[in-house]
C-alpha cells in the first residue's frame, strides 16, 4: 500500500492555509487519494471553521477589520494576545479574508478574496477524496465553555461530510471520543508535539508518553510525529541513524504519519537540497516507511511516491504520473491568471 500525502491546509506553501485556493490546488497537484488536512477552531457560537490557529490575527486581516477586538488569553498556561475565534461570531467572520501566515512566502496570492470557511464548507465546495480534522486546543475551548467534543460528532453524524481521520496532540480529548469512533470508520490519530513540550491532560512530556506506545493504542490507531522523532539530525544538518519508533509502533498495530515537511524550510544537507530525496528517505531506506506524510507542498511527496511506486510498475502510481502531467498544465495556466492580476494590481499591464 503506498503512502497517504496530507495536504496541510491545502497547499498551504503556495496560497493562504485553508483557503479554497489551497485545497483546489492540492487536489489539482496532489495525488488522486490526497487528504486535506483541516484545522479546527470554534467560534463564539460554536461553528467550526478550517483555520490553522487559535489566534486569526497571523492569517487573515482580522486585526484590520476589527481593531479594537485584541484580547489576551492564557493558553497551555501563557499568556497569549491576539484575536482569538472565540471573540466572534461565525457571521462576524464572514467579512475577514484569508492571507498568507508564513511571511518568508509570498503574499501575492492574498488578493484573491479568499473567505474563512467551516469544516462543512470545506467539504461540501472541494468535495475531497479524504478529510482529516485536527483538533489542537481542545482543553482552551473547553475553558471557555465550547465542545470541540459537540461539535466533532454532530459533523461526524452529518451524513453528506466523511471525515476519514481525527488527531490531536491532547490526549483527554482523544479517549472522550474514542468509545462514538468504530475504528474500522474514522481514525483516531495521536500527535505528538515536541519531546519537551507537555501534553496538558498527562502532565507528561511527549517524549516520556513516546516510550509507552502501547497505551497510545488504547484510544488511537495511529500517530503523528515530527520528522526528527523518525530521522534526527545532528547540529550541523545532518542525518543521525534512525530510531526505531516506526517499526516499534507498527510492531503495536498503529499507523505512523511524518510531520514537519516543508520544501522553503532548511532540512538536511543529507538531501542535496532536494525535498523529494527527503520524502523518499522515510518511505524508502529498506528498513521502514512511514504511512503517510504531511506536507504544505502536497505536490511533492506526491511526485516522491509516484517516482518510487511506478519504478515497480504499479499500475495507479502509472496512471498517476500521467494524470499529474495533465494536471500540471492546468496549474501552469491559473499561475499565469494569477499573475496577470498581480501585474494588473500593480499596474504592470
Amino acid at each position: 500500500k503506498a503512502p497517504s500525502v496530507i495536504a496541510h491546509g491545502g497547499f498551504s506553501g503556495i496560497f493562504s492555509d485553508s483557503s479554497f485556493g489551497a485545497y483546489s490546488l492540492a487536489l489539482l497537484t496532489g495525488l488522486p487519494d490526497v487528504i486535506l488536512w483541516c484545522d479546527v477552531q470554534l467560534t463564539r457560537d460554536g461553528a467550526g471553521i478550517c483555520f490553522p490557529d487559535l489566534k486569526l490575527d497571523n492569517n487573515s486581516d482580522v486585526a484590520a477589520v476589527y481593531e479594537n477586538r485584541q484580547k489576551t488569553y492564557l493558553v497551555n498556561g501563557v499568556s497569549t494576545k491576539g484575536w482569538f475565534s472565540i471573540d466572534f461570531t461565525r457571521r462576524e467572520l464572514g467579512n475577514v479574508i484569508l492571507n498568507q501566515g508564513v511571511y518568508s512566502r509570498t503574499n501575492k496570492f492574498d488578493g484573491n478574496n479568499y473567505p474563512i470557511m467551516t469544516v462543512q464548507e470545506t467539504y461540501a465546495q472541494l468535495n475531497p477524496p479524504r478529510f482529516w480534522l485536527n483538533i489542537q486546543h481542545d482543553a482552551f475551548y473547553t475553558q471557555h465553555n465550547l465542545s470541540m467534543r459537540s461539535f466533532v460528532l454532530s459533523v461526524t453524524r452529518n451524513r453528506s461530510v466523511t471525515i476519514d481521520y481525527i488527531s490531536s496532540p491532547e490526549v483527554a480529548f482523544l479517549q472522550n471520543i474514542a468509545p462514538s469512533f468504530p475504528r474500522n470508520a474514522t481514525k483516531l490519530v495521536f500527535r505528538f508535539l515536541g519531546q519537551n513540550d507537555v501534553e496538558p491532560s498527562t502532565n507528561q512530556t511527549y517524549g516520556s508518553l513516546l516510550k509507552n506506545i502501547t497505551f497510545i493504542k488504547t484510544f488511537a490507531s495511529g500517530i503523528i510525529v515530527p520528522k526528527s522523532y523518525i530521522w534526527p539530525v545532528d547540529k550541523e544538518l545532518y542525518l543521525l541513524p534512525s530510531t526505531s519508533l516506526v517499526l516499534d509502533a507498527h510492531k503495536e498495530g498503529l499507523e505512523v504519519f511524518g510531520s514537519d515537511f516543508y520544501n522553503d524550510v532548511p532540512f538536511s544537507f543529507n538531501y542535496s537540497y532536494d525535498p523529494v530525496a527527503e520524502y523518499l528517505q522515510f518511505i524508502d531506506n529498506g528498513e521502514f516507511s512511514v504511512d503517510g506524510m504531511i506536507s504544505d507542498f502536497p505536490i511533492t511527496p506526491s511526485a516522491a511516491i509516484g517516482e518510487l511506486y511506478a519504478s515497480g510498475c504499479n499500475v495507479a502510481m502509472l496512471q498517476w504520473t500521467f494524470w499529474s502531467s495533465q494536471v500540471m498544465e492546468q496549474v501552469e495556466t491559473i499561475l499565469v491568471v494569477q499573475i496577470w492580476h498581480i501585474q494588473k494590481q500593480f499596474k504592470m499591464v
